[in-house]
């Protein structure tokens, strides 16, 4: 379903949504990411699958801008590229600020959106204080959020080893290590997600993290990936043996698939 629908309302900014909805206008989408202006109450199923259904125009706008990224087909790197270069990271990051649940999860939605495979945008994000401001939510109590959370920070981190910093600085580690811990009994792609976040988080500048490779060993790493080893899943089966190489120094990776948004 496209936000572009689904605003509702009378409101001048309402208006204005569905007038950049005709022409798929970023910069006006961008320039309503502020508006607080209720829009009218969503009917049928949830707009999202864990985030709040949108409650103003700017949260509306937001979710447009995620849409028009994940719904691009072969010109995704174009459109998200061409949803950067029109300025609207920053303010989607200062969104996660927002005391309103749904302008911080619709934010959290879009950021994720635009940041997968997308290494300019997640340099962006870094530059405009992305780890900080996702990491206050690193103990929502939505495991998909987390999941959102972990996979925009791996996306920053990995542009940046400073950005990695900040991120083992804020508790980054722990953070990952909960993620695994949820996934535990989720399906077995939620803990391949989750255990190719800690390789790629020892994995800076082509060398392992010694200090991380510690955290993880004393946080009891490998009793976790033992209690996941009986599975049939291939794809858990060797992330399982990369970390496990990794942790005994004997491999190191550079790059691994991060997995797609479903709305």
């Amino acid at each position: 379903m496209g936000a572009k629908c689904c605003a509702g309302g009378t409101t001048d900014d309402a208006k204005k949504f569905y007038a950049a909805s005709e022409k798929n206008d970023i910069k006006s989408f961008i320039r309503l990411l502020s508006s607080t202006q209720p829009i009218a109450e969503f009917e049928g199923p949830k707009f999202h699958r864990w985030a709040e259904d949108p409650k103003t125009v700017g949260t509306l706008a937001a979710t447009q801008l995620a849409i028009m990224s994940s719904s691009a087909g072969n010109a995704a790197t174009k459109v998200k590229d061409d949803i950067r270069k029109a300025g609207a990271i920053p303010p989607l990051v200062n969104l996660l600020e927002s005391r309103e649940k749904d302008r911080r999860q619709c934010a959290i939605v879009a950021l994720a959106e635009l940041t997968r495979d997308s290494a300019e945008n997640s340099k962006a994000a870094g530059s405009a204080g992305g780890i900080g401001a996702l990491m206050k939510h690193k103990d929502s109590p939505i495991r998909e959020a987390r999941d959102e959370i972990a996979n925009i920070v791996r996306n920053i981190f990995m542009e940046d080893d400073d950005y990695r910093d900040q991120f083992v600085e804020k508790g980054g580690v722990s953070f990952f290590i909960k993620q695994l811990n949820a996934a535990g009994d989720s399906e077995p792609e939620a803990r391949v997600d989750a255990i190719h976040n800690l390789t790629l988080l020892m994995d800076g500048a082509g060398e392992i993290n010694e200090d991380i490779v510690d955290q993880l060993k004393k946080a009891g790493i490998d009793a976790k990936l033992q209690g996941m080893e009986d599975t049939d899943h291939d794809g858990l089966k060797e992330a399982i043996g990369e970390l496990r190489d990794m942790l005994r120094g004997k491999a190191h990776v550079s790059k691994l698939p991060g997995r797609e948004w479903k709305p």
